[in-house]
């Protein structure tokens, strides 16, 4: 199992508020200390028209964090694909990819929130067949093909080939997207262990379906992650962190669903706890590293081969979050690197 560390969307929040210039420049200081640390890749995340000033230009702050580092790969978990132009975008991940020296990992998603499709004049309900189009253009401007019948063909093209897409993964219909073109897949962090199996399982099925070798395809998924040296202190500071985190973060974006498939909002405080608290006991890998190495162990005996590690909770300090980056590298990454390999 291969361990990415995120997710970075520059958020000042009204519990942890922080000057947006400060933030980008911890970006670039992250990064750094990512890369000296040994970490494959650093995942940035985008949204839009949200107070906290949420990162709305993945491939500029991508662009941003190549010019500080020299290996570490630039994830995009996730570019929102129907809300962007896709000839544009094809045309910023060829020059990112340039910039970086072929180190990007192009994570995409569908998006789901009414506020961005309505302010950028898009209609949501489009959004499916605005993400196929938009993949039909990457596919052929990785390829150096037109990216339409008698259209033009996109110059330069990435240093990559193909460049990887991820394709964000919440729902069965996203996971066949992403098995009927063999693209990698990243798992969201609202899905428990066992339905991530499940999900693995149903790409590999229709993959074959669709004659489209899974063999080296990688199941990605996002966890709430902290490796502390006491689990006392992790339980005591660092739980109670991620559970304002969510709270904020749940009821703001409300991407998740009550038992009638109603979007669960700060209108229902007391389901929104629920949920925080869910997320916390089945989705988050959280102390020591003995007990983040067996959570990790737990998904990767589902299938999933890697892990966007969300230590980046936004309320930490910058020592606190290097020092969990830490114990991570050292500790955890090599121990469930060495399971896969045996």
């Amino acid at each position: 199992m291969d361990i990415g560390i995120g997710l970075w969307g520059m958020q000042s929040t009204r519990s942890a508020p922080v000057a947006h210039a400060t933030l980008y420049r911890r970006l670039a200081e992250d990064s750094q200390v990512a890369e000296d640390l040994g970490y494959e890749s650093l995942w940035l995340t985008e949204h839009r028209f949200w107070y906290d000033g949420y990162l709305p230009s993945l491939l500029a702050a991508g662009g941003y964090m190549a010019g500080a580092t020299t290996r570490l790969r630039i994830g995009t978990g996730c570019l929102l694909l129907p809300q962007h132009d896709p000839i544009r975008v094809a045309q910023g991940v060829a020059a990112l990819d340039q910039v970086s020296n072929g180190r990007l990992d192009f994570g995409v998603a569908l998006g789901y929130r009414d506020e961005e499709f309505d302010g950028l004049g898009i209609h949501r309900k489009e959004r499916a067949q605005r993400m196929e189009y938009a993949l039909d253009v990457l596919a052929a401007a990785g390829a150096g093909r037109p990216i339409h019948y008698g259209g033009p063909v996109i110059t330069p093209r990435p240093v990559q080939d193909p460049v990887p897409i991820w394709v964000a993964a919440v729902s069965d219909a996203a996971v066949k997207r992403a098995a009927r073109r063999g693209l990698d897949i990243l798992l969201s962090d609202a899905h428990d262990d066992q339905r991530a199996g499940e999900l693995v399982e149903l790409y590999k099925k229709t993959a074959d379906e669709h004659g489209v070798d899974s063999t080296n395809v990688r199941f990605g998924i996002l966890r709430y992650v902290w490796v502390d040296d006491s689990a006392a202190r992790a339980e005591a500071e660092v739980v109670p962190r991620l559970r304002s985190f969510l709270l904020e973060q749940l009821g703001g974006w409300r991407y998740l669903s009550d038992e009638n498939g109603n979007a669960l909002g700060f209108e229902q405080p007391e389901k929104l706890r629920m949920a925080a608290e869910g997320v916390i006991r089945n989705n988050a890998a959280i102390g020591t590293p003995d007990t983040v190495i067996r959570k990790l162990r737990a998904l990767e005996s589902v299938g999933v081969n890697f892990v966007v590690a969300r230590s980046h909770l936004v309320s930490q300090t910058p020592q606190q979050l290097h020092h969990a980056m830490e114990l991570l590298a050292r500790e955890v990454a090599p121990a469930v690197a060495t399971t896969r390999k045996a």
